[in-house]
């Protein structure tokens, strides 16, 4: 049923894009038009991905480890959460389409604009989580190390760490995500390789099957990065 279920429902929503294709290819290309452009041109679009995952995943890095050690500094310095929290809120609610622009005026065209977008896409989901689950421990196990007079680090490295993968995992999988979001939408201005600007580029010549192969393409890319959080979950959270 894990197989049959996504496949039917993908097959349903394929024979409903060829239907509404049919008679608006104005508005939709046929699939098969799509494949076909994916077939006939796939080193231009892996390359143009190449330079998405690139930004998306350098920022992804940045944002996480960024958002782990303030999560850290926050769990163990608690007056400094009413200072983090509420200026990683801000960030977080502010558009990414009007931090870009921004960017690039002060850092001009190149990688880093996307870079430090899908890193700030990344950082919040994974401060949240990763607060969450280094202060969601037991309070029995705490005492039980404290009595045992555990240092700071043990409790830490022994304790609270273990106990914080899932949620730190579960971040990583929002913060993947946002970080592919954010660098596409910053290559939507400012950049003429990527993925969002084959889109931009696509939608401004109406070349519907480019764009709709773009979109494709980065969904999926998104799906494997996804994918690949999960499996490094399983290998490393055996509980």
């Amino acid at each position: 049923m894990k197989i049959m279920a996504p496949t039917l429902m993908f097959l349903l929503l394929g024979a409903g894009w060829q239907w509404v294709a049919i008679d608006l290819k104005s508005i939709l290309p046929p699939l098969d038009s799509v494949a076909l452009d994916l077939c006939a041109r796939p080193g231009f679009y892996l390359s143009n991905l190449a330079v998405t995952l690139i930004s998306a995943l350098t920022g992804f890095f940045a944002g996480c480890l960024l958002a782990v050690a303030l999560a850290i500094l926050v769990i163990h310095v608690a007056p400094l959460k009413a200072a983090v929290v509420p200026v990683a809120l801000f960030f977080n609610v502010t558009p990414i389409v009007a931090i870009a622009p921004a960017l690039i005026v002060a850092f001009g065209f190149n990688a880093a604009p996307h870079i430090i977008v899908a890193a700030l896409a990344a950082f919040f989901p994974m401060l949240i989580n990763a607060m969450s689950g280094l202060r969601g421990i037991d309070p029995q196990a705490l005492d039980i190390f404290r009595s045992m007079a555990a240092s700071r680090a043990d409790i830490f490295f022994k304790l609270r760490l273990p106990t914080s993968l899932p949620s730190l995992f579960a971040g990583a999988k929002l913060a993947i995500t946002a970080a592919m979001v954010g660098a596409i939408v910053s290559e939507f201005m400012g950049s003429s390789h990527g993925i969002g600007a084959t889109i931009v580029m696509a939608t401004q010549y109406l070349n519907l099957k480019q764009m709709w192969a773009a979109i494709f393409v980065s969904a999926l890319a998104s799906l494997a990065l996804v994918g690949a959080v999960s499996l490094a979950e399983k290998l490393t959270v055996r509980w």
